[in-house]
């Protein structure tokens, strides 16, 4: 299947452990992909869009990811089916009801649900081994060692740097491991060095870590090939950075600047502390080494976009801004707290230095000429790795004014998000029908509230501040006056969203009534963008949110659906939802085939 960006077409973003099914062991899976794959070709859409999928560490960020190349175990359908080795009996004595009822319920438990997994491929790997290619029907050792030989210049590292996390506390901070485990050559001379017994079970742990890889690769290329045979493109995400503790980092540091930490610049829209709201987003992430990068002329980010090719048809890039400039702290994030009060000149004198963009400001006409001249070499060389897939650039936060018209002269899709694009000066919404036909238009990201959620809050700000101005006869205080301010501008965005919605302003609605709903699902897909994406959470309505950003809360990337993905067509709510977005899909000239 090959996508190209002259046809309109439609789109469904949902996270991969946002999907609830049947058998899952409480968390969505490539099984569950597949279904949705399914109730998505039969509706209309022909593009797919989850989060990225690959391996993540305790905080279960896919922006912090552990491996630019390896896949999550979360993700792996698991059961004597899908997994070679793995018996019937194993699996009922691991997963029994009282086990499977309780990972099914709430959202995602990580710990309990990551610890099952990895005891279910461990118990499979044993069998594997042991019953050896002469008891292989299916020719599974062969396609394992292929695997493994083909994947050697980034797997290897890979399954060393996790055998010695679990020798270090199941923790990747490679930093604070003993000095012999800091290095990958350090660290072979440690293994190397092992007596035989504990040589021998280090080795096999490696050789673990492979195989759980070999089935996520083989689940993930079934999952591609049925979008392919269902008409239905997968759309995936590579994050701008990469975790500082992960492989990658560890293996090849010289590819980084880990002097300074990549984030975002202050910005009006988002500001949930004191810290955000004078010095930014500390993210964390490494800067790159773009120098040392050019002198491997760009290998790891041609790998990177490479690998997720291999499963996606089209992807987005995470912070497109990056590649033309990163802002970067000369501070990790856990020292944040110690900066929050601090003066410019206080702060320069603590750390060194001060926030800015790299490798260039932006605040001259040269430097922003060179910031463009850089991004525009480094997405060329991306564009060239991605062979037949499609990228766009999420170029949202605080955008250069360079930036789109660059994307555009490269022919990278931008996103649109009616929230964001308004007349200037009156605040409206932009008509959707005038977006570049190179874009993606979607009504929120994973990041955003939904707007069942917005406009629930907009109501809370408005009615509040009708019971405040009532008051007669008591003094209004400063702070009241601000909450007041707060709501009458509420009230003005419910009222301009009425009007995108084409609905009769003279009177608010109240709740977030159907009508809305279509009405916002009905612009997006009436937009001149050639994809228009609809989070699951906005085509049902729903409150539910995947992401705050900033904060590390379990809370974080494990909401789940309230409902099973087989029974979507079986609820009499949800099942008009799926007819109404069929059709409006039709109207729309964007179902294909």
């Amino acid at each position: 299947m090959k996508l190209s960006v002259e046809q309109r077409r439609a789109g469904l973003f949902v996270p991969v452990f946002a999907l609830r099914s049947k058998d899952d062991l409480g968390v969505g899976d490539t099984k569950s992909l597949t279904a949705m794959i399914d109730w998505c070709g039969q509706k209309g859409f022909s593009v797919l869009q989850v989060l990225p999928v690959n391996e993540t560490s305790d905080d279960n960020s896919p922006y912090n990811a552990i491996s630019a190349s390896a896949l999550d175990i979360t993700t792996l359908h698991v059961s004597p089916e899908t997994v070679p080795g793995l018996s019937v009996k194993i699996y009922s004595e691991l997963c029994s009801s009282l086990v499977l009822k309780k990972l099914r319920e709430g959202p995602v438990k990580y710990a309990t649900v990551k610890k099952l997994k990895w005891e279910l491929c461990w118990q499979a790997f044993g069998h594997f081994e042991k019953a050896g290619p002469s008891e292989d029907a299916n020719g599974e050792h062969g396609k394992f060692e292929r695997f493994a030989g083909q994947e050697s210049s980034w797997l290897a590292d890979y399954c060393l740097f996790r055998a010695l996390m679990e020798q270090n506390g199941h923790v990747p901070t490679w930093e604070q491991w003993p000095v012999e485990h800091r290095t990958p050559l350090t660290a072979r001379k440690w293994v190397k060095a092992l007596p035989k017994k504990e040589h021998a079970n280090f080795v096999r742990r490696e050789k673990f870590f492979a195989f759980v890889q070999w089935l996520l690769f083989s689940q993930w290329e079934t999952v591609r090939a049925h979008g392919d045979a269902r008409g239905v493109a997968l759309m995936g995400d590579i994050p701008f950075g990469i975790s500082r503790h992960s492989v990658d980092v560890w293996a090849k540091p010289e590819n980084f600047d880990l002097k300074w930490s990549g984030g975002a610049p202050p910005e009006p829209f988002f500001q949930p502390d004191e810290f955000t709201k004078v010095w930014g987003q500390n993210w964390g992430v490494p800067v790159y080494d773009w120098k040392h990068m050019e002198s491997e002329r760009y290998g790891w980010w041609k790998r990177r976009v490479f690998q997720v090719s291999r499963f996606f048809h089209v992807f987005r890039i995470d912070h497109v801004l990056g590649f033309y400039r990163i802002y970067a702290f000369p501070w990790r994030p856990e020292e944040n707290g110690a900066y929050v009060g601090l003066t410019k000149a206080q702060a320069k004198k603590k750390a060194g230095a001060l926030p800015g963009f790299l490798p260039n400001d932006d605040e001259t006409g040269e430097s922003r000429d060179a910031n463009r001249e850089h991004g525009e070499m480094l997405i060329k060389i991306l564009k060239e790795a991605a062979g037949n897939s499609i990228i766009a650039g999420e170029d949202l936060g605080v955008v250069p004014v360079y930036v789109r018209p660059s994307l555009a002269e490269l022919a990278v899709s931008g996103f649109k998000i009616p929230l964001f694009e308004r007349d200037e000066q009156s605040r409206e919404y932009l008509p959707p029908e005038k977006y570049p036909a190179l874009s993606v238009a979607t009504l929120a990201t994973h990041d955003h509230e939904t707007m069942a959620g917005i406009w629930e809050s907009w109501w809370q700000d408005f009615d509040l501040s009708q019971k405040l101005s009532a008051a007669n006869g008591k003094e209004i205080s400063a702070k009241d006056k601000e909450l007041i301010q707060k709501g009458t501008y509420s009230s003005w965005e419910l009222y301009r969203t009425q009007r995108f919605c084409r609905q009769d302003d003279r009177t608010l609605m109240k709740n977030f009534e159907p009508v809305i709903r279509e009405s916002l699902c009905r612009r997006l897909m009436e937009s001149n963008s050639w994809l228009a994406v609809l989070m699951v959470t906005d085509l049902f309505g729903m409150k539910i949110r995947f992401n705050v950003p900033g904060p590390v809360s379990e809370s974080n990337w494990s909401e789940r659906l309230p409902f099973n993905i087989e029974d979507i067509d079986a609820d009499e709510q949800r099942r008009p939802i799926g007819a109404f977005i069929s059709q409006l899909i039709a109207d729309t000239g964007r179902k294909t085939g």
